[in-house]
């Protein structure tokens, strides 16, 4: 596939337990290491799931819980 180069391909959206406003993360590289730092950061550990998409296509394509597996690179 041409949106996917192997290096930041991915845009994710983080949802929060409260009224928190969501926040997007534009350019990341690995869904795993975001979901560890988003549960060990002070700002973000209240987090409940994050939205990823293409970055290139904005096409959606998985959503991660807190607590459940999340992979380094979904497709």
């Amino acid at each position: 596939m041409r949106d996917f180069k192997n290096k930041n391909d991915y845009t994710c959206i983080v949802f929060y337990k409260d009224d928190t406003p969501p926040f997007k993360m534009a350019f990341v590289h690995n869904c795993y290491s975001l979901s560890q730092w988003l549960t060990t950061s002070n700002n973000h550990q209240h987090w409940s799931y994050f939205n990823v998409y293409v970055r290139r296509s904005n096409m959606f394509l998985k959503r991660f819980y807190q607590g459940n597996f999340i992979p380094a690179k979904p497709k």
